[in-house]
């Protein structure tokens, strides 16, 4: 992508602005997943809760959590960028459908 194509709408910016929206919310994910971990063994740990042992019930839970965010996240972001490609596709077969003189 050059900077003429800011101004000239021939391509979207929308689609690369959703790649780098994916792996923000991915950091993001793996962040909140790290500081779920830690916080359930720490408060199971202090708490004395899941039978005794620290914390592995809410650490699986907060990794689990983790791991359906993750394929959420990516079925949205895959979702807007099929939006986007169809239009661009659509574009394509509109101009292949002229009439040649």
């Amino acid at each position: 992508m050059q900077f003429s194509d800011l101004f000239s709408f021939e391509k979207f910016l929308a689609p690369v602005l959703i790649k780098v929206a994916y792996w923000i919310g991915l950091v993001l994910i793996v962040l909140a997943t790290l500081a779920g971990m830690l916080g359930m063994s720490l408060m199971s740990r202090y708490t004395g809760t899941y039978g005794g042992h620290p914390g592995i019930g809410g650490v699986l839970l907060a990794l689990v959590l983790g791991v359906l965010w993750t394929i959420l996240w990516r079925i949205v972001c895959e979702a807007w960028i099929v939006i986007f490609s169809i239009n661009a596709r659509l574009g394509i077969l509109a101009h292949n459908s002229q009439p040649r003189p």
